[in-house]
């Protein structure tokens, strides 16, 4: 009998473990979601780049910021619309919505910005996938 209590002990203990890895990789979503967002709101694109850009896609990243830095574009604030953590893909969607003007114009336009986001299993960290919108 104390090895049956003892095994589903052990078993309990297991499926806590592994409930309680997923929420915090869910909640490490959110937070990289909520930081990555706010650096591109603060004109921070490079460090957004180094810090949460899948390693081989930083190249083509900091070409798209660049343009958007010479067209002189603005982002004014960003909501997250959703975010969706898939556990069994270790992946994330989220979308936001940017408001933003591009000089001289001073009209506010806003758009729609659909990130995919990955789960590092060495490192624990979320990188982005998807590159930046174009900004129209």
């Amino acid at each position: 009998m104390k090895w049956v209590l003892r095994g589903v002990l052990l078993w309990s203990l297991a499926l806590s473990a592994c409930a309680m890895q997923q929420v915090n990789a869910g909640e490490e979503l959110d937070r990289s979601v909520k930081a990555f967002n706010r650096m591109l709101r603060w004109r921070e694109v490079e460090q957004a780049g180094t810090s949460y850009v899948e390693q081989g896609r930083q190249e083509e990243f900091r070409k798209q910021a660049e343009v958007l830095k010479k067209r002189g574009i603005t982002i004014t604030d960003f909501r997250i619309i959703s975010t969706k953590y898939l556990p069994e893909k270790k992946t994330g969607e989220v979308v936001t919505e940017f408001d933003y003007y591009i000089l001289p114009s001073n009209s506010v336009k806003t758009i729609s910005y659909r990130q995919e986001w990955i789960y590092q299993e060495p490192t624990k960290n979320w990188k982005i996938t998807s590159g930046l919108e174009p900004f129209e």
